[in-house]
């Protein structure tokens, strides 16, 4: 299902074009770039679309029927690159500020523009942004000469139904996508190309919400979300509304935390390994049930469908409280802890959050900014604003020079938020 998303039906922001016979040298010194690029990760180009479905935001009207889901799988083929203006704006050092309010001493600029409904980003190990689209497409994106913005992008995979979480683990992309399924590309035989698609996951349960993001632990184990088919009820499927983890290749599935009515994204503490995750409450604007930042913990339980935030509703003994409530209805989504060295030291390790916001658009479109200190077992939370001025951010993700990039699924974006004392932006 779709939620009512109260944006406009196409795409706001300049839409990819392409290089023209002036700039022919160019063109194919930047098609080298990015078919060297795309050899390493052996990612495919695109299979059959699929329709599009839910987001992880307040819960859908009754009347909204299920997507379609089924049709075949993706399958590798070999990369199509394509070269494309990410942004109009200039080369560095003098970047056009995309208009972001955010705190003194940074600054913001378009990184690509054009992308329809981005949901999950990630970094390859060669510096390769991978981004997923609500209709299914997955694309690869370089930026070739480090100005910040990406200047290379090509899809390298179709077919999926609403992927909304993507992870790299020892070479291979994992993919969560709305039918119950993880899918991975892998180079079997090392020889710098995909020569498998596999589906590692399938037949987890689905409805209003669906399994999102995914993320390996120190563990070596990979975790993922799994939102709840209702509102609020008491679920038929004990996998519904968890924390789930698994074997790398998608064996050994069990519970790891439950009573989670609908975790978007999770991310593990850079220091001491511990897991995080933003559950977003039960949708009954009466109740003013807030979003919640956990800590979670093997065996937890935290309260959905009754109990929420610091001791709500009913049946509260033996659940786990959040760290920190967080606004109410303003659909607390993707989340990326601080590891790059760009930004003042204060903000290193800090957690940042972005708000995806209410139907209503009173709530949330914004990204927060968490400071976490350790108190006994647990953590206390200081949550500040620090990006105003998107429409409906959805995931978020450190680059490779330090910079925090934020995709906003309303305009098809992705902003790139940096330290304007910075080397690299100087």
């Amino acid at each position: 299902m779709r939620p009512d998303l109260e944006r406009d039906t196409v795409t706001r922001g300049m839409q990819p074009s392409y290089f023209i016979v002036p700039v022919a040298l160019l063109v194919v010194t930047l098609l080298v770039a990015l078919a060297c690029s795309s050899q390493q990760n052996g990612f495919p180009s695109p299979t059959p679309n699929q329709p599009q479905a839910t987001l992880p935001s307040e819960s859908p009207a009754p009347s909204q029927s299920q997507p379609t889901t089924t049709s075949a799988s993706p399958t590798p083929v070999p990369p199509e690159p394509t070269a494309v203006r990410g942004t109009p704006t200039p080369s560095q050092p003098e970047l056009a500020d995309a208009g972001l309010d955010l705190p003194e001493g940074f600054r913001s600029n378009v990184f690509f523009t054009g992308l329809t409904a981005p949901t999950s980003m990630a970094f390859a190990p060669d510096g390769t942004l991978y981004v997923s689209q609500e209709n299914g497409i997955i694309l690869a994106m370089v930026d070739t000469d480090s100005d910040g913005q990406a200047d290379l992008a090509g899809s390298i995979a179709r077919g999926f139904v609403a992927p909304l979480g993507l992870a790299f683990h020892e070479g291979s992309l994992y993919v969560s996508s709305r039918t119950g399924k993880v899918t991975v590309f892998r180079d079997v035989d090392g020889d710098g190309q995909v020569d498998k698609l596999e589906e590692v996951i399938s037949g987890l349960p689905n409805g209003i919400h669906q399994n999102n993001g995914l993320a390996f632990g120190p563990d070596g184990k990979l975790y993922l979300t799994l939102g709840s088919t209702c509102n609020a009820c008491i679920e038929s499927d004990e996998r519904s509304a968890t924390i789930m983890r698994f074997n790398v290749d998608g064996t050994g599935g069990e519970v790891y935390a439950r009573g989670l009515r609908n975790v978007y994204d999770i991310a593990f503490h850079p220091i001491d390994g511990t897991l995080f995750g933003a559950d977003n409450g039960r949708d009954e604007e009466s109740l003013n049930v807030p979003e919640e930042l956990n800590l979670i913990v093997e065996g937890g339980e935290y309260g959905w469908p009754d109990c929420w935030g610091a001791a709500g509703g009913t049946n509260c003994d033996g659940t786990i409280a959040p760290v920190v409530e967080l606004e109410a209805r303003s659909s607390a989504d993707g989340m990326a802890f601080y590891t790059g060295e760009m930004f003042p030291p204060e903000y290193r390790n800090n957690l940042f959050i972005a708000m995806w916001g209410s139907h209503s658009g009173l709530f949330g479109r914004k990204v927060v900014r968490v400071e976490l200190t350790p108190r006994g077992d647990g953590y206390t939370a200081q949550v500040s604003e620090f990006a105003l001025g998107t429409d409906r951010p959805l995931d978020l993700v450190v680059a490779p020079d330090g910079a925090l990039l934020v995709a906003d699924y309303g305009t098809g974006v992705i902003y790139r938020i940096y330290w304007e004392g910075s080397e690299i932006n100087e």
